[in-house]
């Protein structure tokens, strides 16, 4: 048995189209076992919230995360996890 130590995925960012809003990924888990726990930064001019997904996959790479640009405001992630199950996490920001 080995003994548990945290494995993080490298780090993914990705901007809209006008490169106003950015997005970043990391992921987590304890070990090979469990599944990752993925951190979705937004950061919008200056403003930052984050998201958190559990996703089922070997590794987190962009075989298995995709991300699909709606418009300078809104993006879908797509997770293809090890079971070929897609998870959509949809991103906006409501411009006021």
């Amino acid at each position: 048995m080995s003994a548990c130590s945290k494995q993080s995925a490298p780090s993914m960012e990705t901007y809209s189209p006008d490169k106003e809003m950015k997005i970043i990924l990391e992921g987590s888990r304890t070990n090979a076992l469990d599944s990752w726990l993925l951190e979705i930064e937004l950061d919008y001019k200056g403003s930052k919230n984050k998201v958190y997904q559990e996703f089922y996959a070997d590794e987190v790479n962009k075989k298995n995360v995709s991300f699909d640009w709606k418009s300078n405001t809104a993006c879908l992630i797509h997770l293809t996890q090890r079971d070929g199950v897609v998870i959509t996490v949809p991103i906006k920001v409501s411009k006021l």
